[in-house]
């Protein structure tokens, strides 16, 4: 005899291929979740159900590949840019200054993920003129690897 609760028990049925229902009678009592079961009657659910085949956990997705050096579809590139977007206009559309366009532009340039003046993370371009629509120059936006991040604004957006 042992004492569980049914959820374990009721667990230790879908392992084996059992429904509750078929293992009943060897619950000896119940006392609101708390059970008492006879794991010697022949109801017990000991081993698989003849036939039973369990099935397989699902594989592990791959983690991402941070190393990676190819750039993103153009669908991929087209929602980044439309995310970007979104929150730079609710942001109320704040520029950031020459100076750190320029220091966000030096960094993107000496980095590993730059290929083709185009961010391989998120597949957006790296120019540093103001006017330019860019993450470089929008202040409220950061690097996906965070190599840099929001900026103090420079004041009302120019175009």
């Amino acid at each position: 005899m042992i004492s569980c609760e049914l959820k374990h028990l009721a667990a230790r049925c879908r392992q084996r291929g059992y429904t509750l229902d078929e293992v009943r009678p060897c619950i000896v009592s119940e006392d609101g979740d708390q059970i008492t079961v006879d794991v010697d009657h022949p109801a017990y659910p000991r081993a698989p159900k003849p036939g039973f085949v369990p099935s397989q956990p699902k594989p592990l997705e791959p983690a991402p590949d941070l190393t990676r050096t190819d750039a993103p579809s153009f669908l991929t590139k087209v929602k980044n840019f439309a995310v970007a977007t979104a929150g730079h206009v609710a942001a109320g559309m704040p520029m950031a200054s020459d100076e750190e366009i320029l220091r966000r532009h030096d960094i993107c340039r000496a980095c590993e993920f730059l290929k083709d003046n185009a961010c391989t993370k998120c597949g957006c371009p790296i120019v540093r003129e103001r006017q330019y629509v860019s993450k470089l120059s929008w202040a409220d936006q950061e690097c996906p690897i965070g190599k840099w991040g929001k900026a103090t604004p420079s004041g009302p957006s120019r175009p």
